[in-house]
């Protein structure tokens, strides 16, 4: 990344350091963000937004070998895609190259025990026991009471189990993952398959979205984005985005985005 690193003197709290690339765009390079340890003491974390009032976060959460979560409560939607070993609660185990999804109300404890490196989005507070420790920094010490015992607590989605589908732009092909149906937020998460050439002009991003640039190239404006990173667009922030050998990435978006003001041109499946 070529940008001179943005002060964000004003922004909202949360907001780590980046490089904008363009007004109201940030892309962080997660080779080079520091570790912070978590509250248990057996996981880390990259972060790129932490809010702890809003109970905000995005970034790279890594688990030891033979450790836990802590019991917690979801008090909104969080997602997470494994990039390496696995986590099972009392549902299921989700394992490298899923999503899992929990949504408001999910409560469970999960365990890894080769450990794991989890890439996570969480939009809403987090509850643990008075007396617990979960691994998430923001968690609030309350009663925890299960009010749906019998919902499972997580949704889980094979990225590479979901089929493809053709979007707008040429040379780019779009697996959706959730719609947010239920949660009571009209938002998207979905992978974007750019291949090589593929050319996405001129985004009109009408709400707050975040990529994940999981492996491959991209060009936003004039600077060049390579994985591991995170790219951050603020509402009303205008994208011209390309990539020269090719791109995974997985987008969460709050609004739709439409190329040259085309509500038809739209990427992420609104």
């Amino acid at each position: 990344m070529n940008a001179a690193v943005e002060s964000h003197k004003g922004r909202s709290a949360g907001w780590m350091p980046g490089h904008q690339v363009l007004p109201g765009v940030y892309a962080y390079d997660l080779e080079s963000l520091p570790w912070r340890t978590t509250p248990r003491g057996t996981a880390r974390e990259k972060a790129v937004r932490r809010d702890d009032a809003a109970g905000l976060f995005l970034g790279l959460i890594a688990f030891d070998p033979m450790s836990r979560s802590g019991v917690h409560q979801h008090r909104g939607t969080a997602s997470s895609y494994f990039l390496s070993g696995e986590l099972v609660d009392f549902q299921c185990t989700t394992r490298a190259g899923a999503v899992g999804i929990n949504l408001a109300g999910a409560t469970h404890d999960a365990v890894t025990y080769g450990g794991c490196t989890l890439f996570s989005r969480l939009e809403a507070p987090v509850i643990i026991e008075p007396d617990g420790a979960a691994i998430h920094p923001h968690a609030k010490k309350t009663s925890v009471v299960n009010e749906a015992p019998f919902t499972p607590p997580d949704i889980t989605v094979v990225l590479d189990a979901v089929v493809p589908v053709a979007s707008p732009f040429a040379r780019v092909s779009r697996r959706a993952v959730f719609d947010y149906g239920g949660t009571g937020h009209n938002r998207r998460l979905c992978m974007l398959q750019l291949w090589p050439g593929a050319h996405l002009p001129d985004l009109q991003h009408q709400g707050l979205t975040d990529w994940f640039v999981m492996a491959g190239d991209l060009r936003i404006g004039d600077t060049r984005v390579a994985g591991p990173s995170v790219v951050v667009i603020e509402p009303g922030s205008r994208v011209d985005v390309s990539s020269t050998f090719g791109c995974s990435l997985l987008a969460w978006a709050e609004a739709p985005a439409h190329a040259g003001g085309d509500p038809a041109l739209e990427p992420y499946g609104f």
